[in-house]
């Protein structure tokens, strides 16, 4: 982006926008294909298995590639676009709320003000309620994360992820067990 565009950007909300497209259209080019963002992902679960009716904890850890940020959620810019983490609604499970990390605020050459952003890592917390007719047995819970990473200067499309976690179901005289307590201590699924 060059200094002009800058100076142009903070003249009109007609002028930002088009500085807005530029880095958006031009971020491909810049980039090139495939490049990194997301360079990990893993999924946990505050239970080793869960009841039918059970509402439970679920986690995705994100690893954020070295020089990119995604944005936050939520942001605090109308032309950005938040990461958001949704599931296929099906009568086994069903998402109560979820809860996104804490926003980092940043500076950067294409916005005029602080944007809120993801970087290095994010973990999001899930709340999920089994159905009260579910059998017992393993389950895949299928969700989409989508994305729209920066850099310092531009910003990619949005991008979205598969993202797949495994539920076992068992029944009411089987006894469950919490695990991954570290990963879940550091979500506040009380918000």
């Amino acid at each position: 982006m060059t200094k002009d565009s800058i100076i142009l950007s903070k003249k009109s909300p007609a002028s930002r926008i088009v500085v807005f497209a530029m880095a958006f259209l031009g971020a491909g080019a810049a980039f090139g294909a495939g490049q990194d963002v997301v360079t990990g992902m893993k999924t946990f679960l505050a239970r080793d298995a869960v009841h039918p009716g059970e509402t439970f904890k679920a986690a995705l850890h994100l690893s954020i590639g070295p020089d990119w940020h995604i944005n936050a959620n939520p942001v605090n810019d109308d032309f950005l676009i938040p990461t958001t983490l949704e599931f296929r609604e099906d009568g086994n499970f069903k998402t109560v709320n979820t809860i996104y990390p804490p926003p980092l605020p940043a500076r950067f050459e294409f916005s005029e003000s602080e944007v809120y952003v993801y970087a290095e890592s994010a973990l999001i917390g899930v709340l999920v309620k089994a159905g009260d007719m579910v059998l017992p047995g393993t389950y895949i819970l299928r969700g989409a994360l989508t994305y729209q990473a920066c850099n310092d200067s531009s910003c990619l499309p949005p991008e979205t992820l598969s993202v797949e976690f495994e539920v076992k179901v068992v029944d009411f005289e089987t006894s469950t067990k919490e695990v991954n307590t570290e990963i879940f201590s550091r979500i506040h699924f009380d918000k």
